[in-house]
């Protein structure tokens, strides 16, 4: 287990097993799911902050076609691949590459055809903490093309105390969110963010979402997504005194309500938004192509930025 830390009272522990952050505290509050045992995390179920891929979400049946050949994966989400199948980047023990105050740089390979996957890939996640703000990029680089969509599933609570996450309140300016079939498989089609959560651009608690909308595990569209970084939700305590504000130059995130948490965890307990390349994207032509060739170097960013209503944040 190692750890970052920056004067402004942001620490943040990492485990090799997954690349998965463990703890990210301010001030000394907690403000994700852990394990308090570092061995726990190589049996883990719920994927507890781990680097999910090789590819994030689910993949159709567990294959897909490209360049004139069909993929196959692991099954491991009933007929569907989810975040890489049964041997994904986050049942690995990462090497630690760098590690300084306030940053550190882990890193892993997978040979073509684990997990179905092709190409013999590099990845690297590099780690910064800045201020009141912790800073993931992902890297990877292949010999054969491949698709590709790396994220973070830390699952976030600004309340220690709170049973749930309903208290919570979040605000998101996308404007547009994929539709989905009953497995988690988008239909293609894209649907007004206004209409499916109608108080989602004001801001709103998460109960009367949950209420009108029903569970969230659902993706959201980045508009114009390219290189530079873009807010994509905000999380909210519930006395408004602490935020959580997600930025990435990824084309989508996904948020989940952590509904399937279960013991030593609860339903809720935490909330995940995860900056990705869309669910399903290598079987539909149409969404952001994640695929990437040989030569070419994959490299996104994701940025978790916390402000205290009366405190220092990142920007000042």
């Amino acid at each position: 287990m190692f750890e970052i830390s920056t004067p402004q009272g942001l620490s943040v522990k990492i485990s090799a097993i997954g690349a998965t952050v463990c703890s990210i505290k301010l001030d000394g509050q907690e403000l994700t799911l852990g394990y308090a045992d570092e061995s726990a995390y190589l049996q883990d179920p719920f994927y507890l902050g781990c680097t999910v891929g090789p590819y994030a979400n689910r993949i159709r049946n567990a294959s897909f076609w490209l360049e004139q050949q069909q993929v196959n994966l692991t099954a491991n989400d009933g007929e569907h691949c989810l975040h890489g199948g049964k041997t994904g980047l986050n049942r690995l023990r990462w090497q630690l590459e760098t590690h300084e105050t306030d940053q550190l740089t882990l890193s892993c390979s997978a040979a073509h055809g684990d997990g179905g996957f092709p190409g013999n890939r590099q990845f690297r996640c590099h780690f910064k903490v800045h201020q009141t703000e912790l800073q993931l990029r992902f890297e990877a680089t292949t010999d054969a093309a491949t698709v590709l969509s790396l994220t973070n599933h830390c699952y976030f609570s600004l309340d220690a105390q709170a049973q749930n996450i309903d208290t919570h309140s979040l605000q998101s300016p996308l404007l547009q969110v994929l539709d989905k079939d009953a497995t988690g498989i988008p239909t293609g089609r894209l649907l007004s963010c206004a209409e499916r959560y109608p108080g989602l651009a004001a801001g709103e608690q998460l109960s009367q979402m949950f209420r009108h909308s029903g569970a969230l595990d659902h993706c959201f569209v980045v508009q114009n997504a390219g290189n530079s970084l873009q807010p994509l939700a905000t999380l909210t305590s519930p006395d408004q005194q602490l935020s959580l504000t997600v930025l990435s130059d990824l084309p989508g995130v996904q948020i989940y309500s952590g509904d399937a948490l279960t013991t030593p965890f609860t339903p809720r307990q935490g909330i995940c938004l995860e900056a990705q390349y869309w669910p399903d994207a290598p079987n539909q032509p149409e969404f952001p192509s994640p695929v990437l060739l040989a030569g070419e170097k994959y490299q996104h960013q994701i940025i978790y930025r916390f402000a205290r209503q009366n405190g220092l944040d990142s920007n000042d």
